[in-house]
């Protein structure tokens, strides 16, 4: 059930700053799209639809359409429009053209563009870049205002408009569109949805929610925490309960840095004497904290209940919300984690459990309390909570510290911190190169081997692991079909494995991250199935060959696949000795090599190096 979901739930990523603007009224206005509608639109984007979900439509490509424009052919654009004639800039101009006609029939046919990506049954290739035409038909639909056209959208997301096949996407994309057009009188109509039997419409309504984010819409997630048994629905409303929080948190603190200032002045001498910086800091030291959100509490108090309900990576996010805002009332369910894990070692070997969850609650854990028990000992955690419950402060958030990770020593001193464990390896051409300038005897490949070795050394027998290396072939290879326990004969078998790679050819970095997410399909299908937790990048180089080589585009398809996988991906970056045509090469893409790297740590929660 969750790998079909996941399939069909994710939430618009934002669109490419080359497909889309922000929409403004002096801009829509000076096209002549909102005073007078030009052409056909509505006829427009059913064609441009159909053939778009036949796979006649290469979203991406950026070579002129001419006469197969659709916009021109129903008179949307005019002949020799200066404009975009690419199928991006065709449907931007149709969805525009149909924005402005601002009506119920309007609202219904962009519905039914932001529903695409939305139907796991349904196949897309790169090409056709669904979440892409998804997003940029949510964005247009900012621009409607009407009522006809809002009341029309609420129709939708109550499921009123028909109950065939694509029912569900079509009112998920309702509720998306209410999301994005921010209008809180139609939040009880947002709400409802959540109380719906399709996990699907209930993220969808959740998504919605985020992007409104007021006080009302955080007690409706806060009850959606406190009961939802759907994993995916969990995660969703967890990361939006965050999301909003941080919004709350950040406006406080603006509000805070207002009142100090006032604060100030009135305590400054008159004449700016000598001293008034120290007045600053005092003053600073006597500010009140940042107050919580209201619902924080009780946000609190139903991350508590929800953890262990439904899977681990569900109570990753649970954990993460639970650090926003320590309370000492969390600290004896963290403790029942650990005993989860003490109880249940056959839930680790199958998947069930990870150590990222183990290692996250126990930093946790010993970050609030200041005890230094290890996570193998639940029983003495139990007993200091037992007696000592009533003189424990728990201590505010801090930055997490690096420590040694459960599963193995570390690579390139990243700790290991998952049981089921991916190491991506760059095998193109560059890697031959040496890895310091001035000659240096190392290759960056002989260096690479030594530090996955000794990672592979230090995982313990019950952790899993796989290697995936990319060059300029299409496709990745991967050392077994599947993870293999980290037995002394698998660790003997990989080793001569290793010994044996050499580097060939470009840099095919997508397709090693396409490998090791276990990705069936580019986009939505049921490729978000997996049992790795953690996984381990390394390269040298910029992607130069393959179906993705756009470094904001890779980031974009991660995060959209990692959104429930919660698999920790750290990256490894190799700078050293790196020829000045290269470097020249590099520094035309829209990210540098090191940046991409460092980013898809940061967006996956893992740890970056760059040597």
């Amino acid at each position: 059930m969750f790998a079909l979901l996941i399939a069909t739930i994710c939430g618009a990523l934002p669109p490419a700053e080359s497909d889309f603007r922000p929409f403004t009224p002096s801009a829509v206005e000076s096209r002549g799209l909102v005073q007078k509608p030009q052409g056909q639109p509505l006829k427009a984007l059913d064609a441009w639809l159909k053939l778009y979900r036949k796979g006649k439509i290469n979203y991406r490509s950026k070579r002129d359409i001419g006469k197969k424009s659709l916009a021109v052919k129903y008179k949307v654009r005019a002949k020799g429009d200066p404009g975009n004639l690419t199928n991006a800039g065709d449907l931007k101009a149709i969805l525009e053209a149909t924005a402005a006609l601002d009506n119920a029939k309007a609202a219904r046919a962009m519905a039914d563009a932001a529903s695409v990506g939305l139907n796991p049954k349904r196949k897309f290739t790169y090409a056709m870049a669904p979440y892409r035409v998804r997003s940029i038909a949510l964005e247009t639909m900012k621009m409607l205002t009407s009522e006809e056209a809002k009341e029309a959208l609420a129709a939708g997301a109550r499921g009123e408009w028909h109950k065939g096949k694509s029912s569900k996407e079509l009112r998920s994309a309702a509720l998306l569109a209410l999301g994005y057009i921010k209008d809180e009188a139609y939040e009880p109509v947002i709400e409802a949805a959540l109380a719906d039997a399709s996990p699907m419409v209930r993220i969808h309504a959740i998504d919605a929610l985020q992007r409104i984010g007021d006080e009302k819409a955080t007690r409706a997630l806060v009850r959606v925490v406190d009961g939802e048994t759907d994993d995916a629905v969990l995660v969703t409303a967890a990361k939006a309960l965050r999301t909003i929080y941080a919004k709350f948190m950040r406006d406080a603190e603006d509000d805070l840095n207002r009142e100090k200032i006032r604060a100030s002045d009135d305590k400054k001498p008159k004449g700016g004497e000598a001293g008034e910086g120290d007045a600053d800091k005092d003053d600073a030291k006597e500010a009140p904290a940042r107050p919580a959100p209201p619902t924080a509490r009780l946000a609190v108090r139903a991350a508590i209940k929800a953890l262990g309900r439904t899977t681990w990576r569900a109570d990753m996010v649970l954990v993460r919300l639970l650090d926003d805002f320590r309370s000492g009332e969390a600290v004896p369910a963290l403790i029942a984690v650990l005993e989860r894990f003490r109880d249940n070692p056959k839930d680790v070997e199958s998947g069930k459990l990870s150590y990222l969850l183990k290692t996250r609650v126990h930093d946790l854990l010993v970050s609030m309390t200041g005890a230094v028990y290890s996570a193998n000992q639940p029983d003495q955690w139990r007993e200091l909570w037992d007696k000592e419950k009533d003189n424990i402060k728990v201590t505010e958030k801090r930055e997490r510290t690096t420590k040694a990770g459960t599963a193995a020593a570390g690579f390139v001193g990243i700790p290991v911190e998952g049981s089921r464990v991916v190491f991506i390896l760059d095998l193109s051409g560059s890697m031959d190169w040496p890895m310091n300038d001035g000659g240096g005897k190392m290759r960056r490949l002989d260096y690479a081997k030594r530090e996955l070795l000794k990672a592979i050394d230090g995982l313990s027998p019950n952790a899993m692991f796989n290697l995936v290396t990319f060059n300029g072939s299409d496709k990745a290879d991967s050392w077994r079909k599947k993870l293999v326990a980290a037995s002394k004969r698998n660790k003997v078998s990989f080793k001569k494995f290793v010994a044996k790679l050499k580097p060939l050819g470009g840099t095919n970095l997508w397709s090693g991250v396409e490998s090791a997410l276990n990705i069936k399909s580019l986009v939505y299908g049921n490729h978000y199935e997996t049992t790795v937790d953690e996984i381990f990048l390394l390269s040298d180089g910029a992607p130069s060959v393959g179906d993705v080589q756009d470094p904001v585009e890779i980031l974009r398809l991660i995060a959209e696949i990692n959104r429930f996988k919660e698999v920790r991906i750290n990256a490894v970056f190799i700078s050293s000795a790196t020829p000045d045509e290269e470097r020249q090469r590099q520094n035309r893409m829209t990210l540098s090599p090191a940046e991409l790297m460092r980013r898809i740590a940061k967006q996956n929660g893992g740890k970056f190096r760059d040597v």
